[in-house]
Order: structure tokens, then sequence, then C-alpha cells
């Protein structure tokens, strides 16, 4: 008996993650999120939301957004979180509850991928 032909489906099941090729429905899929915190309370010890960003599968932005804090911030943390006091202003950032709903909607129907995604 001769072999049986493979389908592109099947070829691809065994070639590495990396190699694989996804359709653009599949790329659709694939959403991105990262989110900085800065410091609230005494010595800045509790996170705070303060910007949050959102990339599809071929890094276009969806959302790239500073955050309102509700408390007084206490450390910023620029130099892991690259937010400034200025990002944070009224007139600047984005009320976080806006903001949640944005990256709800964003999100449905999505695969998100990301790093500390538990924290973020």
């Amino acid at each position: 008996k001769s072999p049986k032909k493979k389908s592109k489906k099947q070829k691809q099941q065994h070639k590495p993650a990396e190699q694989q090729e996804l359709t653009l429905d599949e790329q659709g899929r694939y959403v991105a999120l990262d989110c900085e915190f800065v410091g609230v309370g005494p010595g800045g010890y509790e996170s705070a939301l303060a910007r949050v960003s959102l990339v599809d599968w071929n890094n276009a932005v969806l959302l790239d957004t500073h955050v309102r804090v509700s408390e007084p911030v206490t450390d910023y943390r620029t130099f892991v979180s690259g937010v400034r006091e200025e990002h944070l202003q009224p007139d600047v950032a984005m009320e976080s509850e806006k903001c949640i709903a944005i990256v709800e909607k964003l999100l449905q129907g999505r695969i998100l991928v990301g790093h500390g995604l538990k924290n973020d």
C-alpha cells in the first residue's frame, strides 16, 4: 500500500509552533496584553493599574492608554513602568471603568497571550 497523502493541516501539526502558518482568521483571534502598575499606599507597596496595552497578531495597537489612579500614587515605578506623573493627569488618562469596558470588548472571543497574565 502506498502511504496516504497528508493534508496541509496534518503537515502543520508536525511542525514546531514557530513554523506553523495561521490563517488570517486564526491570527485575528490572538491578542497580547501588557499592563503597567504604580505603587499606592505607604511605601508604594500596593499596586494600582496605570497603563494598558493591547496588540494584535501583527503588533497593530488595539489599545494603549494610561489609566487614572483613584488613590494618591506614592511610587511611579518609572524605571520599570515608564509611567510618570504627567501620564496620569485627568486630561490624559482614561477612567478605569471605561478602560475595563473597552478591554472586555476587545478580548471577547479572543485568545489572550502575554506574560504575567495572572498579575495583569
